[in-house]
């Protein structure tokens, strides 16, 4: 277990030298709100001194505070739990993530199944029908292209023309105004209808490295001599085609499903502003306008974290399915 133990310490680093990083830029940046809002009092005929207290009452830091303290006092406050308050909703940062993080998750794993489905599929056709020329080319074509498109363009596309001007599909907020959330399928159906949209726009951009990824893996695999035995045993193609080749090619891709998942998540952020979906990023997307500083490090945080975790976690369960991954490491 000592290989498990030096890469959960080294996780724990990397993890803290990422948020200090992330806190250093947010603080060093242009927009400071503590500045932002004593021009603001300024403005209004203000007295200096008691602009600054007023400042100081409603945010709890001075304009004149030094880059470094801020810097100590958001990571002090991160490495103790305590993410502060809101400076634009005036709410905890972390009652405010607790109630976006749910949507995030959900949008991602309902894109990630189905991206991680439909590649293996059509990977595995794209190397068992490698010889049908013509329909491998125009599936590798129209990845290709997919691949090359940005989200965020996507996203654009779709919303104006999709959504907006023909009315396929839903595409702005969660769901219908007409349900009751909770547990209810009404509320479900509803859900499911709305982020059908910005789903099909994370597959669509997503599904192209999965896809291309499995074929190359299967074709490999077709390539090995245990194929040909297969077939030479008289083998159905269906069993050769699961058991064989879908299989062998299945267990190399594991180690980029939960980091596929984490870069998903932050990948949230164009996406569910542009179609006004709730999550971490809409909240985001929305702090970072106002310069709210706890929000934007707190989210900050949990992006981060869920990428340290994934990348941990993949590291140990991959190491468990397969004994070969630790070859070395004592």
């Amino acid at each position: 277990m000592h290989w498990a133990v030096r890469k959960a310490i080294f996780s724990i680093a990397v993890w803290f030298l990422a948020i200090s990083i992330s806190i250093l830029v947010i603080v060093l940046s242009p927009g400071d709100p503590a500045l932002i809002m004593l021009t603001g009092f300024l403005q209004q005929g203000l007295p200096y001194d008691q602009a600054v207290r007023m400042v100081q009452a409603y945010i709890g830091f001075t304009p004149n505070e030094p880059w470094w303290s801020k810097w100590m006092r958001y990571f002090s406050g991160v490495v103790t739990g305590n993410l502060g308050t809101s400076i634009t909703y005036r709410l905890p940062v972390a009652q405010l993530i607790a109630g976006a993080i749910p949507w995030s998750i959900f949008f991602v794993s309902y894109s990630l199944a189905i991206t991680i489905l439909l590649g293996v599929l059509i990977g595995i056709a794209l190397a068992y029908y490698r010889n049908k020329i013509l329909f491998v080319r125009t599936t590798t074509s129209i990845l290709t292209i997919f691949n090359s498109i940005p989200n965020w363009i996507l996203a654009a596309i779709f919303f104006v023309y999709i959504g907006a001007r023909w009315k396929l599909l839903p595409y702005m907020g969660p769901h219908s105004k007409d349900v009751t959330p909770g547990l209810n399928l009404p509320f479900v159906a509803s859900v499911l209808h709305h982020y059908t949209l910005p789903m099909l726009v994370m597959v669509l951009t997503s599904i192209p490295g999965w896809a291309l990824g499995i074929s190359a893996l299967a074709s490999a695999i077709l390539k090995e001599d245990f194929i040909a035995y297969a077939k030479a045993r008289g083998l159905p193609s269906a069993r050769i085609l699961w058991t064989y080749i879908t299989r062998n090619s299945i267990l190399p891709i594991y180690a980029n499903i939960a980091i596929t998942f984490t870069w998903l998540l932050v990948g949230t952020v164009w996406l569910e502003a542009q179609f006004l979906l709730p999550g971490l990023g809409s909240l985001l997307a929305t702090t970072s306008g106002a310069r709210d500083y706890p929000v934007m490090i707190g989210v900050y945080v949990i992006l981060i974290t869920a990428i340290v975790l994934g990348a941990l976690f993949t590291d140990l369960t991959y190491g468990l399915i397969d004994p070969r991954a630790r070859v070395g490491e004592t």
